[in-house]
Parts: C-alpha cells; sequence; structure tokens
C-alpha cells in the first residue's frame, strides 16, 4: 500500500470511484480508479470496474457488459495501456496479464508486458516473454521493436540491431525501427549509418522532434558542428520544450565559442524531463545558487560527469571565496579528494565515499554551472595556472623513483572503456589508441617516456611493446590523482588522449599536448591549436575520423624539434 494513501483515505476514493463508475462519470471515476491501483496493483475488482469505466468512455451510450471472454481481453488490454501511460506500471503490468489469462497467445500483450517488466528492472522475464511472443509471430513489429530496445539496454548490440533489421524487414515504412536503428548505430560507433537510418526516418514523418534530435547527436558526433546545430533547432522548433535537444544544442554552441548561448542551454542537463541521460540535482533541502549574493554565504559545488570535468572546472572555486562566501565547501571523488585539498579558495574538500553527511549550506551549485553564473565568455575563462599543485613530499617521493638524465615525456594513449554503457564506451573507442601506436613515437632519441596510463585493459598493454622502447611505469605506486600530479610534477611535458590527465596537467600548467578525436569534445573548440582554458596546453586533431596517423605523425615531428630546442 502506497504510504501516501491511509486507509482510510484509500476507502474514501474506493467508495467514490464506485460512485462515479455507477453514474457513468467515466473520466473521473478512472482517475480514482488509477489512485486505488497506484496503492493496490493487484486489486481484481479495481481493475475489472476501471476496465469497465474504460470501455464506457470509450464507447459513449452504451453499457459494455463485458460478458464474452473477447470483450473482456480488449478491456483488459486498452486498460494495460492507458495505466502505463498514467505511469502506473505494476497495475498495467497486471492488466496485461489478465489479457494473457483469457488469451494466452496474445503478441501484443506479450510485447507491452515486457516494456512493463523493463521499467520494473526484470529484463530476464522480459526477454522470455519476447521469446514467446516471436515464437507465436516472428513478424510482429511490436515485439521486434520491444527485444531491440531490450538488447540494447542490457548492451547486447549485435542482437538489438538484428531485431531492428527484421522489423524493417517486415515494416520497411516503421519510422520508430529507423528512429531507433540510428540511435543504436551511434552507439556502435557506425555513425554514417547512424545518419542514413535517422534521415530515413525523417523521410517518412519530418515532425517528430526527437528523430531531428538524434540525428543531430549523429551530426556532432561526425564532427558536423553547423550541420549538427540546424538539426537541433529544428527539433526545437517542432517542440520547444525538448530539454534533451537544449542540452544537445549547447555543445556544439560552446564548441564555436558561443558561450553567451552555450551556457545557459546546458542548463538543460539537469532539467527533470530529460531523463535517466540528465544530470541529478541534490536532493537536499536548500536552494541552488543563481548568482545570489555570497557574501557571509555557505556554497556547496557539487561535481558532475567525469573526473576531468571536475579538474577543468574547479578553478572558480577561489572566484566564489572572491564573492564574500565564507564556506566554499568542494565535493569530489575520494581520488580527487587530497589534490582538491591544494585549491584555493576550498574551506572543505568532501569525498564522496558514502561515509559522514554533509552539513546544510546556504547554497549548492554543479560545478559545470560555475561558467554560467560567473558569465563566461572565451575572452574571460579563468586561465590562470596552476589552480592545482602537487604535495612537496609526494614530488619527492616520485623523484627518487624516475630515471634521471634525459627530458622525461609522460604518456597517456587510453582513457576509460565502460563497457557497461554503450554510449561511453563509443566515445571511448573514438578517443583512445593502443600503446602500439605510439611506437614510432617511443623511438625517439633522448627522450625518457613515462607511463601515467591506468586501466586494466589499457595498461598491461605496454607488455606487448618491443622491450627497449617500453616506457617507465610508477603506476603500481599511484593511489590517487595527487600521486599522479607528483608524478607529473617531475615531467617536462605529457602526451595524451583527451582524457582526465590533460585536465589535470593543464591545472597544473604544466606543458601538455592533447591527441584530439576528429569530432572534438566542445572544451577543445573546432580547429584551435592552443586551449584557452589552458595555456601550456597544445592540441594536435585527427584530420580525419577514425584516422590517428596524420597527427600522431605531427607529434613526432613536434617531439623531435622539442628535443631538438631544449639540447641547443
Amino acid at each position: 500500500m502506497n504510504a501516501s494513501l491511509p486507509p482510510a483515505s484509500l476507502s474514501q476514493i474506493w467508495r467514490a470511484a464506485r460512485s462515479l463508475h455507477a453514474a457513468g462519470a467515466h473520466d473521473d471515476a478512472l482517475d480514482a480508479f488509477a489512485q486505488v491501483l497506484s496503492a493496490q496493483p493487484d486489486d481484481p475488482e479495481a481493475l475489472d470496474l476501471a476496465a469497465r469505466t474504460l470501455a464506457g468512455r470509450d464507447r459513449p451510450g452504451e453499457a459494455p457488459a463485458l460478458t464474452t471472454a473477447l470483450a473482456q481481453a480488449d478491456a483488459y488490454f486498452a486498460l494495460g495501456a492507458w495505466l502505463f501511460q498514467r505511469g502506473c506500471v505494476a497495475a498495467a503490468g497486471r492488466a496485461y496479464r489478465c489479457v494473457l489469462s483469457i488469451r494466452p497467445n496474445d503478441v501484443s500483450a506479450y510485447s507491452n508486458l515486457s516494456v512493463v517488466l523493463m521499467q520494473q528492472a526484470q529484463p530476464d522475464e522480459a526477454e522470455a516473454l519476447l521469446q514467446r511472443a516471436l515464437e507465436i509471430d516472428p513478424a510482429h513489429v511490436g515485439a521486434l521493436l520491444h527485444q531491440g530496445l531490450l538488447m540494447w539496454r542490457l548492451g547486447r548490440l549485435a542482437q538489438s540491431e538484428a531485431a531492428y533489421r527484421a522489423a524493417l524487414a517486415h515494416r520497411p515504412d516503421n519510422v520508430f525501427a529507423w528512429n531507433n536503428l540510428g540511435l543504436l548505430l551511434k552507439d556502435m560507433n557506425r555513425l554514417p549509418e547512424s545518419e542514413e537510418a535517422c534521415r530515413r526516418a525523417l523521410a517518412l514523418n519530418d515532425n517528430l522532434a526527437e528523430v531531428h534530435n538524434n540525428l543531430g547527436n549523429a551530426l556532432w558526433q561526425l564532427g558536423r558542428v553547423d550541420e549538427s546545430i540546424d538539426a537541433y533547432r529544428r527539433s526545437l522548433a517542432l517542440r520547444p520544450d525538448y530539454t534533451a535537444a537544449r542540452a544537445n544544442l549547447a555543445l556544439p554552441l560552446l564548441c564555436l565559442g558561443d558561450y553567451a548561448a552555450g551556457w545557459p542551454l546546458y542548463e538543460a542537463r539537469h532539467e527533470v524531463s530529460i531523463g535517466a541521460e540528465g544530470v541529478e540535482r541534490l536532493p537536499v533541502p536548500y536552494p541552488q545558487w543563481q548568482g545570489e549574493s555570497l557574501a557571509g554565504k555557505s556554497v556547496l559545488i557539487w561535481p558532475e560527469q567525469g573526473l576531468g570535468d571536475s579538474l577543468q572546472f574547479c578553478r572558480y572555486v577561489p572566484m566564489l571565496k572572491a564573492l564574500g562566501a565564507s564556506q566554499v565547501s568542494v565535493a569530489c571523488a575520494p581520488t580527487q579528494q587530497r589534490l582538491f585539498e591544494t585549491l584555493a579558495g576550498a574551506d572543505t574538500v568532501i569525498p564522496l565515499n558514502g561515509q559522514g553527511r554533509i552539513e546544510r549550506h546556504d547554497y549548492w551549485c554543479l560545478m559545470m554551472s560555475l561558467p554560467l553564473r560567473f558569465a563566461t565568455t572565451v575572452a574571460t575563462i579563468p586561465a590562470r595556472v596552476p589552480y592545482l599543485h602537487a604535495q612537496a613530499a609526494d614530488v619527492d617521493r616520485f623523484r627518487q623513483r624516475l630515471p634521471a638524465g634525459a627530458p622525461k615525456v609522460g604518456l597517456v594513449w587510453a582513457g576509460n572503456p565502460r563497457a557497461d554503457q554503450a554510449g561511453s564506451y563509443a566515445m571511448d573507442q573514438r578517443r583512445s589508441l593502443d600503446a602500439q601506436a605510439f611506437v614510432p613515437l617511443l623511438k625517439t632519441p633522448g627522450v625518457t617516456f613515462v607511463s601515467l596510463q591506468l586501466g586494466e585493459t589499457t595498461r598491461p598493454q605496454i607488455a606487448a611493446l618491443p622491450a627497449a622502447l617500453r616506457p617507465f611505469d610508477p603506476m603500481d605506486d599511484v593511489r590517487d590523482f595527487a600521486d599522479t600530479a607528483a608524478i607529473v610534477a617531475n615531467l617536462d611535458l605529457v602526451i595524451t588522449v583527451d582524457t582526465s590527465t590533460a585536465h589535470l596537467v593543464g591545472a597544473l600548467g604544466k606543458p601538455v599536448w592533447v591527441l584530439s578525436r576528429y569530432a572534438a569534445c566542445w572544451r577543445w573548440f573546432r580547429e584551435r591549436e592552443d586551449s584557452p582554458w589552458y595555456p601550456t596546453a597544445r592540441v594536435f586533431r585527427q584530420t580525419q575520423p577514425d584516422g590517428w596517423d596524420d597527427a600522431l605523425r605531427r607529434v613526432e615531428r613536434a617531439l623531435e624539434e622539442w628535443v631538438a630546442a631544449r639540447a641547443a
């Protein structure tokens, strides 16, 4: 029973629902039955009366008796769909089970019940139901679409693609199958195919905001920035309240340096309607900071998204202190605690390790909302470095471990693959290399290379390199970002793909060369080789998607010149 409905209140609602049903007040009766079924989804009488009420509403002037099994099954099926739309998921599932108790071969009921089970985090039973549905009717497009969705959520992408293509084989004009296939192909790093699938969907129906948004995502990740903006704007023209499209439009605008338009749009990332892809607001009883005076006030800064994002945007903390805040608290990953304790203006650094409690503050603010609050433009980026620092004792400890002599260059060739998150995994595959790709670089004379690579699958790649070219690897002794910072403090240069290490080195004010994928992250802009965020950074971009050879050759030449200049 729902705790928000005490028994007495529920009894009153029950009586009202019956009276309204008897009086033929269908809409009001359905509202009451929805409340009852939210509290008691398995109540057979409530389900029966709700089904009868819905049938009566949909056939005004008639008094549906539901005396035949066919009529009962149809009524329960309609009720299941109505309840699901109302968010009464458990009751919807019960309604579909009522259908199957009457019509055990009802493929649509199996298919819809599988969606209910997905919502209830019961993927195994959902998969079994879809298998049963497709045994009965292998050409049922709804079941194939739901199977594609389930396989996608389970990370079984090849099976998801097979389901969507089977649906399209039976119904090539199904716009939803084309749209979902486009989303899936994006997560499979098959971006031109993703674009084509989205365009096939739009050829069938050009008025679907979701498909224009998905096309924008494919174009954005293909590096076609201006076209992605057009797609997102078309999406918003169709649905001005579409938060996902607003958040997505922010990225290419930021990439172009249009911060005045980009930062406000980027706030859509934590609106509730954006769904699972969004950034959650803090569940605290005090307000989000919107730029109010901080004089004598306390503010909690909360991390979001990746570790690199925290490293990039923690630079705003001293600016909060300069506004007169009496207490600035910075929450962070436990691996960043010691490093962030060197951040000016941070009165308290709170590791999010699940221990202890966070005291009440006057305000809270997401880390990546700070550029908006300070009205940051490209010209006003707070780019004074270093704003993070290695601790002296750690620097000395690693100095004794690192090889002496030749200039030392740190290397990172891969990010952190997240195989359980299809979208993140696809992005990581585009930004990362195998250690073997660095072999020509490792042959550069007059340099001692030091690995800064972590990762269960990427760090062991060192062992596959020729023994004479393997970089020195001190990462067994690294506990957190403060240790990595101490190693970096002993280096002369770091060459890295676009990972948190790039932001760490930039924040420490050390020279860093960033290998950036063709469709670069917005923070590296579109064509610049420098970075307004990090004065010590130099960006080496791919000149074509998935092709690193040209960028690596430019890095090799630049490194040879760098060594020669140091020797001169």
